[in-house]
């Protein structure tokens, strides 16, 4: 599959590119939603035919209005991927421990804090400028 990226952010974006994906530069035939802010935009932008793939709601947000006639007109798939199972949780382990070595994953994790520094944790991944994701380590 060719994997190209949307983000305001142009430090996710240049960390995307290391993973190998390009600049999204047409209507894709799949949008993954991974943020929960971009719903919309992602309804709007997919191409006629496609399917987008709501990962990202998984917090309570203001609703975001459908065009139902657009998305009959363009045969637009709207589906919605939460839970995983302990195998998902195994072949996710198993990819970064052999091919996923491949890839930069430890640099979308900016800071690692203890388990009992979560508060300082929390506050410091919803800052502006967060890093993607914020590692915690129990017992440290």
């Amino acid at each position: 599959a060719v994997v190209e990226v949307r983000d305001p952010d142009p430090a996710r974006r240049a960390l995307a590119a290391r993973f190998g994906a390009t600049a999204l530069d047409r209507e894709p035939d799949v949008v993954i939603e991974a943020s929960g802010h971009a719903v919309a935009e992602a309804l709007a932008g997919v191409a006629v035919g496609g399917t987008v793939v709501l990962v990202g709601s998984v917090f309570p947000a203001e609703p975001v209005p459908v065009d139902a006639e657009a998305v009959v007109r363009r045969l637009v798939t709207v589906t919605g991927m939460h839970n995983y199972t302990s195998q998902d949780l195994a072949d996710a382990v198993a990819f970064l421990a052999g091919r996923g070595r491949a890839y930069p994953f430890a640099d979308a994790v900016g800071a690692v804090r203890s388990l009992l520094d979560i508060d300082a944790a929390l506050t410091e991944a919803a800052a502006p400028g967060a890093p993607l994701r914020i590692g915690l380590v129990p017992g440290r």
